[in-house]
């Protein structure tokens, strides 16, 4: 049965991105997309993913709104939620760390590692 891994990102060439490094990879894995954090909590909590990559700063609501929600609910708590994001300042990574997030990818991606963070999480 395939994982699914549910992709925060508001940019299109980022998602398109994720989609084809995901794809090539023959990973088992279904990509599910949210472009910002209310949406992404309305399909998480509709079907709750195995994996959370998430952008923290988008419109509408940012990452750091989104990912204290998700971990408060019972439904999304247990989530690995991995910041996806180009703020790479070591405040940044603790404020996330502390706030529930599981790990923290800097971007520009590079597509291996960032298979490897998803297969860590998988």
């Amino acid at each position: 049965m395939s994982k699914v891994v549910l992709l925060v990102e508001d940019d299109e060439d980022n998602r398109d991105l994720v989609s084809f490094v995901i794809a090539r990879s023959r990973m088992d894995v279904s990509l599910v997309i949210a472009e910002n954090g209310q949406e992404a909590i309305d399909k998480a909590f509709a079907n709750p993913p195995h994996l959370i990559l998430m952008d923290m700063q988008m419109p509408v609501m940012d990452g750091w709104h989104a990912v204290p929600l998700l971990k408060a609910d019972e439904r999304t708590k247990d989530i690995p939620v991995i910041a996806f994001t180009a703020q790479a300042k070591p405040e940044d990574k603790q404020r996330a760390r502390e706030m529930g997030c599981s790990d923290y990818y800097t971007k520009p991606m590079d597509p291996e590692e960032l298979l490897a963070l998803i297969k860590k999480y998988l």
